[in-house]
């Protein structure tokens, strides 16, 4: 008996449900096996197992074209699984006026978008099943862009909690034009890993087929919003030319809108840093890792909290870090992932500890872990992280027991900032060793766990909470203070260039280098820095410690004015480029751009209550700004 033809039907649940359902029975008395997922006529949209499977097995695909699958993740993955398999694909038009997606606009569809059309429609979709004609893409698709890191070293897949966070991606969210959604849990928890996993699902890279774009956000880091578009060429080739920060988001918004991307901020620590990345754009994606749940609610973002590993998954973690099966952990093994409270960090810096270790090992690991002075800890850093700081703790005097000096390159590291890639040429110069000195203690902290690789060139960086670690144990905390003012006022420059590392932070601190710790700091920082090398001998750069906390650069003439808001939080700018810019003072990032006037704005004032601002210019008018939404009120 010949095998029944499989179709595969595509189709939001949202405007093509009836016609799903109206095609599957008439093909199935046609003796076809029509495959319809019931989970959306339910209304809920999830990839299934189920969907994946079918497809596989589908010889063919309709993909029913409408509003709701235009703007449809589950649709969009769906189709571009079945162009990317090669099998053939029939779109079938639910609404006569729909967009169609860019992938299947040189396919030859058929008009399903009146009940009258019915009959003559399906006879239509019969003769293409039994041909297979005009069904085949003919134009190549361009490789799909993901800047998104490389999973880790012995990553452990958690397919239960990943499909669970896909789920809240894919949902459906007809009465917002972007769907923000915030993956938030404690520090060590692997809120990054499982983004990182996220980007590289099969599913997830179908249903985003305009690129995948990560950024790195961070607490500390200074980067302006178009410097931080030009360190992902994939997003930067999509805009056309601008000049300056404001027209820059507005190329980025723009270049966005009519995309299906999936942007990702990682490691958000103010609801300032996403509002440049908030765009209209129906089929694209905002995902946010965070650490504070409050950012979520600022936006209206859907919640997502990662969740502790499970046991079985913590024992695979532990397995893969000692280089052990799960079956071969010896007893001691549920003692170290208690004590490690199920923190996927924790858990990698103490298994890469045990790894090769005798069995006998594993009871002196968790002696040090039981007897880590908590009470100390808990006065230094803050709770919810005990446990991961008595993990990362007991590594760091593991490492200081085999190896002093690698430990106290560790220790080095203390002076960069939150989210900064240490890179080679920084490692050289803080650890005074050559190229594959720096390359061997680099290795040696990604081993132990103790670090993370930063990208193919040799750089890495530490979660924040060991750089938090190693910040506690730098001997003077005066200095340590300094040279991190230094580092932030040059790391637009460090970020750029590394190799300006030495000259940048000596040429800032050279009027402390009367102080000890500063002395201490420059000289270590003179022997190590890669010859050739610019080093200042007066005092030229702008130095830490000063009133200045930060520059903010945007506009591109003069800037005549600037207010305050009575809460101190905002700024509001009036520049002879016509524009006024509203900054947030503790990041120092330009929030929006208000802009209206025909000539250069020389004043501006803001209400008692700060809602408001009143800008003056050239022009002959003055203009009423709402500075939440940055609209202009009136004229």
């Amino acid at each position: 008996m010949p095998e029944l033809l499989r179709i595969f039907i595509s189709y939001a649940h949202r405007d093509g449900g009836d016609l799903a359902s109206r095609l599957q029975i008439d093909l199935e008395a046609r003796g076809f096996d029509a495959w319809l997922d019931t989970h959306r006529l339910k209304g809920g949209d999830r990839w299934s197992n189920e969907i994946e499977v079918a497809l596989d097995r589908a010889h063919l695909v309709l993909a029913l074209l409408s509003d709701g699958s235009y703007t449809s993740d589950i649709c969009r993955a769906e189709q571009h699984s079945a162009l990317d398999a090669g099998k053939p694909v029939i779109p079938l038009k639910v609404q006569s006026g729909c967009r169609v997606p860019l992938a299947l606009r040189t396919l030859q569809w058929i008009d399903f978008s009146g009940a009258a059309n019915y009959d003559a429609a399906f006879k239509d979709l019969l003769a293409s099943i039994v041909k297979c004609q005009s069904v085949a893409e003919t134009v190549p698709r361009p490789p799909r862009y993901n800047n998104a890191p490389a999973l880790p070293d012995n990553f452990v897949e958690r397919p239960e909690i990943l499909n669970q966070l896909r789920d809240v991606l894919f949902r459906d969210a007809p009465q917002r034009n972007i769907a923000l959604t915030a993956l938030q849990g404690m520090g060590g928890i692997g809120k990054t890993t499982l983004a990182q996993a996220l980007c590289h699902d099969e599913v997830v890279r179908h249903a985003y087929p305009d690129g995948i774009f990560w950024f790195s956000i961070g607490k500390e880091s200074n980067l302006s919003f178009d410097e931080r578009m030009e360190g992902v060429p994939g997003l930067h080739r999509l805009l056309g030319a601008y000049e300056g920060e404001p027209a820059c988001i507005s190329e980025y918004r723009n270049a966005v809108r009519d995309k299906a991307a999936l942007i990702v901020l990682d490691d958000v620590w103010s609801a300032a840093a996403i509002e440049p990345f908030r765009t209209e754009s129906p089929r694209s994606r905002l995902l946010v890792t965070t650490r504070d749940a409050g950012i979520a609610p600022t936006f209206g973002a859907r919640e997502f909290t990662a969740n502790l590993l499970t046991d079985g998954e913590a024992r695979e973690v532990l397995a893969r870090w000692t280089g052990l099966g799960t079956g071969a952990l010896p007893s001691a093994a549920d003692e170290v992932i208690r004590e490690c409270g199920n923190l996927p960090l924790a858990l990698a810096m103490i298994g890469a500890q045990l790894n090769r270790k005798p069995p006998g090992y594993w009871d002196i690991v968790l002696g040090y872990l039981r007897r880590a002075d908590l009470a100390e800890i808990k006065a230094k850093f803050p709770e919810p992280h005990t446990t991961l700081f008595r993990a990362i703790q007991v590594s760091f005097e593991a490492l200081n027991a085999e190896d002093p000096a690698a430990a106290q390159r560790y220790l080095a590291l203390a002076v960069m900032l939150e989210d900064m890639a240490v890179a080679p040429s920084v490692q050289r110069t803080l650890w005074n060793v050559d190229e594959g000195g720096a390359m061997e203690t680099a290795e040696q902290f990604i081993s132990l766990s103790l670090a993370q690789r930063d990208g193919a060139k040799g750089g890495i960086r530490l979660h924040d909470l060991q750089l938090d670690y190693v910040r506690w144990l730098y001997p003077d905390r005066d200095a340590l203070e300094l040279i991190h003012g230094a580092v932030r006022l040059s790391a637009h420059v460090i970020e750029k260039d590394p190799h300006q590392f030495a000259s940048q932070v000596l040429g800032r601190l050279l009027p402390y280098r009367d102080a000890p710790g500063i002395a201490r700091f420059l000289g270590e920082v003179a022997a190590g820095a890669p010859v050739p090398w610019l080093r200042p001998l007066h005092a030229a750069l702008h130095p830490p410690g000063t009133p200045l906390l930060r520059t903010l650069e945007g506009h591109s003439d003069s800037v005549s004015c600037v207010a305050v808001t009575p809460d101190g939080r905002r700024a509001v700018s009036a520049s002879e480029d016509t524009t006024l810019k509203v900054w947030d003072l503790e990041s120092g990032r330009a929030l929006r751009t208000l802009e209206g006037h025909s000539d250069w704005v020389y004043g501006v004032a803001v209400t008692p209550d700060g809602k408001r601002a009143v800008s003056a210019s050239e022009d002959t008018t003055l203009k009423v700004w709402d500075l939440e939404s940055g609209r202009e009120i009136q004229t």
